[in-house]
C-alpha cells in the first residue's frame, strides 16, 4: 500500500511539475506576445510620425536622416549680413538709378514668384517706368513681423482719400542677405 501511495504522489508531482513548466511557459510567451505588441504599436506610431522606417525592422531614423526629410525653416541659422530694409533701400535706389541689374539683385531667387517678379521689373525697365514705379514705393517701409529667415513689411499710400496698405515679403538666402519675395 505504501508503494502505492508513494508511486501516486510521484505522479501527482511529476504531473504538478509537467503543469507548471506549462503554465510558466505561457506565461512567459504572453509576456512576449505583450511585448511585441507593445513594440509593434509604438514602431506603428512611429511610423505614422514619419520618423521610424515602415520596412521591418520598423527602425528609427537616425537625427542626420531626420533633417534631410524634414528640414527645419531654412536659412535660419544663417548670420544676418543685409537686413530687409537695407535690401529695400537697394531696391529703390535701383529704381531711381534705373539700375535693372541692381534690382534684380535684390529679389529672391528661392521665391516661387522669381521669374514673375524678375518679368516685370524687365517691362518696367523696358518701357521706362522706372522713375514712376520709384515714386510708388516710400522710403520707410514699416515691419509686420521678422521671423528667421522670412518677413512681412508693409507701407502704406493714400489714394482718393483712403489708406492701403502694401504688403513686401522677404526671405533671407544662405548668404544671410534678406531678398524681396514679393513686390
Amino acid at each position: 500500500m505504501w508503494n502505492f501511495r508513494k508511486r501516486f504522489i510521484i505522479k501527482i508531482m511529476e504531473i504538478w511539475k509537467k503543469i507548471i513548466i506549462v503554465l510558466l511557459a505561457i506565461i512567459i510567451v504572453l509576456f512576449l506576445v505583450w511585448l511585441g505588441i507593445d513594440w509593434w504599436q509604438a514602431k506603428q506610431e512611429k511610423i505614422k510620425l514619419g520618423i521610424a522606417s515602415d520596412k521591418f525592422p520598423y527602425r528609427d531614423y537616425t537625427q542626420e536622416e531626420l533633417d534631410k526629410m524634414y528640414p527645419q525653416v531654412k536659412n535660419a541659422d544663417v548670420p544676418t549680413r543685409t537686413t530687409p530694409e537695407q535690401t529695400y533701400a537697394k531696391f529703390r535706389e535701383a529704381l531711381k538709378t534705373n539700375n535693372l541689374e541692381m534690382a534684380i539683385e535684390q529679389l529672391s531667387k528661392d521665391s516661387e514668384k522669381y521669374e514673375e517678379n524678375k518679368k516685370t521689373l524687365e517691362e518696367a525697365h523696358k518701357e521706362g517706368k522706372f522713375t514712376k514705379v520709384y515714386k510708388e514705393y516710400p522710403e520707410k517701409i514699416e515691419k509686420e513681423y521678422l521671423a528667421e529667415a522670412r518677413a512681412q513689411f508693409y507701407f502704406l499710400e493714400k489714394k482718393n482719400g483712403d489708406m492701403f496698405r502694401y504688403p513686401m515679403n522677404f526671405i533671407k538666402d544662405s548668404n544671410g542677405d534678406w531678398r524681396i519675395d514679393s513686390l
